[in-house]
């Protein structure tokens, strides 16, 4: 290397000093940058520490291209690209090569932070130790955020920090509890998550409905825990069990059973319009909600304004497919919102009369709507019985002679599509009745 910089001196020794410092913070390594850096010295275009600058970033991007990798830059335009040899610049030629260089390393760091925040923790991580032993640590998760703590490196759902299992589990009153070896042996039971039910009717509900999961989301019994950790472990079951009774509800346990505070009903909407529970568990919210007494109007009247709208979100995202209006018996959950609302304390009365009103346009029996228990506080409610008149009354809701051209162009389509598969059927049944002959005609022959 003393060699190629002494002749790189020598070709340029009015530069000694510059290129002494480009030498210094040469990236290859063994100086293979030193002729071009020199040369863009001695054109003049830019100083040594400029020049370095160039050199650091092209050692980072060689052969990249802007708006993509080295596998796929040959397919990009030319200009977009960063020739994998530098003598291909001529010095005429470095500042574009910079203001290429700048685009890549910013497009890469827009990438890194937008990678950053969507693995970032935001907020407290809020995690118990239940048991500490020399070889053993069990914790007790109490957010999604400790999860995705202490959940790194493992295949469970709940540790995914932007989906919404977490809050699927805590709907259902379940406890985490993960145990984690102080001495990793490279294993799946480094790792283990347990998901505790609370409110167990026995001990031996307790032990039948613990259900355990490995690293690599591999559900295993209580007893595989023993074979692993030793017998200690039901000592650690006891002091588990022990700590989820001590631990109040989920917020939204408590919405479902109607024994929310107004700031539990305010946590639990905010979770359901961030839209990552399943539908059915948003509309079974949204209408345990309307059925708590501690909800303060003003946010019943956002449920109110929004109701049609909240349970749209997770379809929208294609990880659900649920029907609310298949569901409800053919009404949407903006119905089942109107009718918990008519009986809800906090209501306005003349809110209440409108309420009321459109219930009644829907034929819904506003005297028989009452209030649930059946697991999850709900509301209920009868559909009055339609007359003969009534269900007739649907075929003459045209207003003008263009609502019924229009439906009797859908009829005749309609009739068209009926037609042709009408078509279809007789088609298949003479070809059918032709084969019957045949095979009658054959064996008759044989005979």
């Amino acid at each position: 290397m003393s060699g190629r910089l002494d002749l790189v001196l020598q070709r340029y020794p009015e530069h000694e000093a510059g290129i002494r410092t480009l030498a210094a913070r040469d990236p290859s390594g063994n100086l293979k940058y030193l002729d071009w850096g020199a040369k863009m010295l001695a054109s003049g275009q830019a100083l040594a520490p400029e020049v370095a600058d160039v050199l650091d970033l092209f050692h980072q991007f060689r052969g990249r291209s802007l708006g993509g990798d080295a596998r796929h830059s040959r397919r990009q335009d030319p200009s977009l690209r960063v020739h994998p040899d530098v003598h291909a610049y001529r010095p005429q030629d470095l500042a574009n090569l910079r203001t290429l260089l700048t685009k890549i390393k910013r497009a890469r760091d827009k990438k890194r932070r937008a990678r950053e925040r969507l693995y970032k923790i935001e907020g407290s991580v809020e995690a118990e130790v239940v048991h500490d032993s020399p070889d053993l640590v069990v914790r007790h998760v109490k957010n999604k955020q400790a999860s995705a703590h202490y959940g790194l490196g493992t295949k469970w759902c709940i540790a995914m920090l932007r989906e919404g299992y977490f809050d699927d589990y805590e709907v259902q009153n379940a406890a985490f509890f993960f145990f984690e070896r102080k001495a990793p042996l490279k294993d799946e039971f480094d790792k283990v998550c347990l998901v505790v039910p609370r409110g167990a009717a026995s001990a031996r509900d307790y032990i039948m409905d613990l259900q355990a999961f490995t690293a690599v989301d591999c559900r295993v019994d209580v007893f595989s825990l023993a074979r692993v950790y030793g017998a200690g472990v039901f000592d650690v079951l006891r002091q588990i069990h022990a700590c989820s009774e001590r631990y109040p509800g989920s917020a939204a346990f408590r919405v479902n059973a109607g024994t929310a505070t107004a700031a539990e009903c305010e946590a639990v909407l905010a979770t359901v319009v961030g839209g990552k529970l399943d539908p059915y568990e948003t509309d079974q919210l949204i209408v345990s909600i309307c059925c708590n007494d501690a909800a303060p109007w003003s946010l019943l009247e956002t449920v109110l304004q929004r109701a049609a709208a909240l349970p749209k979100a997770p379809r929208k995202r294609g990880r659900f497919r649920y029907h609310a209006k298949r569901a409800r018996g053919g009404l949407g959950i903006e119905v089942a919102v109107e009718a918990a609302l008519t009986i809800h304390p906090q209501v306005p009365t003349a809110v209440r009369e409108v309420l009321v009103k459109k219930l009644r346009r829907r034929h819904v029996r506003v005297e028989d709507i009452r209030r649930d228990d059946r697991g999850r506080i709900t509301v209920t409610w009868r559909v009055a019985v339609r007359t003969v008149r009534q269900r007739r009354h649907r075929f003459n809701r045209f207003r003008t002679a263009k609502q019924m051209r229009d439906h009797a162009g859908v009829l005749a389509r309609r009739a068209t599509r009926y037609r042709e598969s009408a078509r279809k059927l007789e088609k298949r049944e003479r070809e059918r009745a032709k084969k019957r002959r045949e095979l009658a005609k054959r064996r008759g022959d044989g005979r």
